[in-house]
């Protein structure tokens, strides 16, 4: 593979800070999907409190990805967005499919070997989706568009600009793709690398074409998917 060429890179900020930023993101859009269970607790009648708590909900995953594309300017002077070009989406497509046909092996060996007929992040989205309609649509838009855009800002866009040198390949896609998996529940092995995998193929992506819009469009098809079939499933 032909090695990638950049500029040198911005004075960033002390390993320190970068790390406490990271961390800070990282419990932050953990923490967002509280929010959704205030609302599910909330009573029907509640309406102010729920369209404010609904409000507060969104505005949270607006803060945080404003936050951290204002965070990316002072790790990178490189452009990391642009449309998704004719061959971009085609390694999109390529990508998305491998990762479909990896996680559907991995999802029968949980099946098989742990008895784990979905992981555990999965089923406390399905509870989610299931308990109240106001989560329903606001889980339904936040999985589908906020959280792919907020998680791939974090895990591909901020971590592998911050912590590693342009020209870094590998470890920078292996080391997010830890990362990401640990974001997400798991309670067996199997489902760990469930969520490995899929952020491993997610940080190729854009290792690959420098292309954040990339990874966000290859998130965002896989948790549609995902989500539609949830959602299919509780109704």
């Amino acid at each position: 593979m032909q090695q990638l060429k950049f500029s040198r890179d911005p004075a960033k900020p002390s390993m320190f800070t970068r790390l406490l930023l990271f961390a800070t993101f990282f419990v932050a859009i953990e923490a967002v999907s509280v929010v959704l269970v205030w609302i599910r607790d909330a009573a029907t009648s509640q309406l102010l409190l729920r369209g404010g708590l609904a409000i507060l909900y969104l505005g949270s995953f607006a803060v945080i990805i404003l936050a951290l594309l204002s965070c990316m300017k002072h790790v990178t002077h490189e452009s990391y967005w642009h449309w998704p070009r004719l061959s971009e989406v085609q390694l999109i497509l390529t990508v998305y499919v491998a990762a479909i046909v990896i996680e559907l092996v991995l999802n029968l060996i949980n099946r098989s070997v742990f008895h784990q007929a979905q992981t555990a992040n999965n089923e406390s989205i399905n509870v989610l989706l299931s308990s109240d309609q106001w989560v329903f649509y606001l889980l339904m838009f936040s999985g589908i568009f906020l959280s792919p855009i907020a998680e791939e800002l974090l895990f591909r866009g901020y971590l592998m600009n911050a912590f590693f040198k342009p020209d870094r390949f590998w470890l920078p896609i292996f080391v997010s793709a830890i990362l990401f998996s640990l974001a997400h529940a798991s309670t067996t092995i199997v489902s760990y690398l469930i969520y490995m995998t899929l952020g491993f193929f997610l940080a190729y992506t854009y290792r690959r074409t420098q292309n954040l819009a990339a990874s966000i469009g290859l998130h965002m098809i896989n948790n549609l998917i995902a989500m539609i079939g949830m959602a299919v499933m509780i109704h």
